[in-house]
């Protein structure tokens, strides 16, 4: 939606998810508000906030996109962000806050955002300073043959589609437009990134796995006892 003051952007992504992960392990990360809310390496710290707060976030969401009830409105939990406007000792020159942005971009920027679980996967809403709101539909789908992943490597299997959308004034938006598909492709690589990490950590293929802990425990113990014999 756009007006005299503001304009929308949008953005969409594909990205082929790896052959041994199934839509099951990809909904357990995705529906997961604490593994999603880290996602965001800018994060610092992010807080639930209480049955309250997500009667008031979601009082300008537009009907479609929110729960009839508000009841179930309620129970939509909310949580309040604190994030960095970039990676600590880096310049941000290649990010929209940066440049001649970073003279009215503060150091932290504190943005409250809320994910509903649907069958096709998660939708997130984010309503952030200075007028920016964004959303973010996480699609996990067959894929089909008109998907540019598909037609790269002349294969089908799942894919991850996100839908962007983002509301901003005219000026800022000019700044974001920049990054935005650089930062969402980024996000969705990230994500499958995430994934694999939590089904390895499952089937204990990480240094804590059980195995290792038990190897571990039995080593400690070897040298508790060659240390009582010495």
């Amino acid at each position: 939606m756009s007006s005299f003051l503001n304009t929308t952007s949008t953005v969409t992504t594909t990205t082929r998810l790896p052959a041994d992960i199934t839509k099951a392990d990809v909904l357990s990360v995705l529906r997961d508000d604490n593994t999603m809310l880290k996602l965001n390496p800018l994060n610092k710290s992010s807080t639930k906030l209480p049955p309250s707060s997500s009667t008031a976030f979601y009082k300008s969401v537009p009907k479609d996109l929110k729960p009839a009830s508000a009841d179930a409105i309620e129970n939509i939990p909310v949580y309040c962000v604190v994030e960095a406007s970039g990676p600590e000792g880096e310049e941000s020159g290649n990010s929209w806050r940066g440049g001649w942005a970073k003279r009215f971009i503060p150091d932290e920027i504190t943005y409250e955002t809320s994910f509903q679980a649907h069958d096709y996967g998660m939708f997130q809403i984010t309503h952030a300073p200075m007028g920016v709101q964004s959303s973010t539909k996480w699609i996990i789908r067959e894929a089909k043959e008109s998907d540019p992943v598909v037609e790269a490597v002349g294969k089908t299997g799942l894919v991850l589609e996100q839908n962007g959308e983002v509301t901003s004034n005219r000026m800022l938006m000019g700044f974001i437009k920049t990054t935005l598909q650089s930062s969402y492709d980024q996000l969705a690589k990230d994500f499958i990134a995430m994934v694999e990490k939590e089904m390895a950590k499952k089937r204990g293929d990480v240094e804590t796995s059980e195995a290792e802990k038990a190897a571990t425990v039995d080593k400690h113990t070897d040298q508790a006892g060659a240390g009582v014999v010495g």
